[in-house]
């Protein structure tokens, strides 16, 4: 079939996306997960859904440095596609305010409880190395923060989009933190610095690959702990140009080769579990935080 067509069938199926409330865009985030898990999340998953996915203290803890240093930098602030000009960049306001958010959202368990207040004390100091790191990047050229972008690649019927952290006229930056780490011992929770990276993950260059593809602008991204930070710029070999384009072509293949399972299955779960191997459960992360409901739709699908 035409293109044209195929652009007629996507568009019925993407009204069955996302548990059937229907989605428009793919996202880096998206991409990056193995095709079994985007599945679950995006094809069977409401977003009422994918929210009982409770949190854990881990990305509580990057909301509260990144929100609370981004509202204290950036002179815009976008919210949706509203942009918004920060007046109040009082730290304790600021700080205070993004913890009361965390604090209403719902515990997971015990040691998560634990956590959560433990790493306040990492967080304050994180903020300072991410104010540092943010100002050796951009001096003092004014910032804005989470404008939502997105690209159109050829033969994708539909966008790919995601926020930027921290952007200047020429700059983007990318900050990701490094959360303390909480073990059980003996005599109950520690809590310790987690180290910064010698170098940068692979899910987070083509984050910034496609922040790069999207804007043309100078990419950045940096983690940040609360002792120190480490910035990756185009003198690392993975945040060189022509790697960032060949990482993001790669994305784009991988949201066309769902396209085509999408066309292929119609859009019908099972009918596209059929062409994908069944999810690896045994992976570090990605299936240990599905919820009951993720867990049946899994059953579901493969068995």
């Amino acid at each position: 079939t035409t293109m044209k067509t195929k652009d007629q069938e996507f568009t019925k199926i993407i009204k069955l996306l996302s548990g059937g409330d229907g989605s428009d865009h793919f996202s880096p985030s998206q991409l990056n997960l193995p095709i079994p898990k985007w599945m679950i999340n995006y094809l069977c998953c409401t977003q009422q859904m994918r929210r009982k996915s409770i949190a854990n203290y881990k990305m509580h803890f990057g909301n509260l440095t990144n929100n609370t240093a981004q509202r204290m930098l950036a002179k815009y602030l976008f919210v949706g596609d509203k942009k918004i000009e920060i007046k109040n960049r009082d730290r304790q306001d600021i700080f205070g305010d993004e913890l009361d958010q965390i604090n209403n959202q719902e515990i997971r368990d015990e040691k998560d409880k634990w956590s959560r207040e433990a790493m306040v004390d990492f967080a304050k100091p994180c903020i300072d190395q991410t104010l540092k790191a943010v100002k050796e990047i951009f001096g003092t050229q004014p910032l804005q923060s989470e404008r939502y972008v997105s690209h159109n690649p050829k033969d994708l019927f539909i966008d790919i989009l995601g926020r930027i952290d921290y952007e200047s006229m020429d700059k983007l930056a990318e900050m990701k933190s490094k959360p303390p780490y909480v073990r059980t011992g003996k005599k109950g929770y520690s809590i310790s610095t987690q180290k910064l990276p010698e170098h940068p993950d692979d899910n987070h260059i083509s984050q910034v690959a496609f922040y790069y593809c999207a804007t043309k602008k100078k990419p950045y991204l940096f983690y940040v702990n609360d002792n120190g930070y480490v910035i990756f710029d185009n003198t690392h070999e993975k945040l060189q140009l022509d790697y960032l384009e060949y990482v993001y072509e790669k994305m784009v293949n991988k949201a066309k080769t769902i396209q085509r399972l999408l066309l292929i299955s119609e859009g019908k779960a099972e009918e596209m579990a059929k062409y994908v191997e069944p999810p690896d459960t045994n992976h570090p992360y990605y299936y240990k935080d599905l919820t009951e409901e993720q867990q049946a739709i899994t059953k579901q699908l493969w068995g």
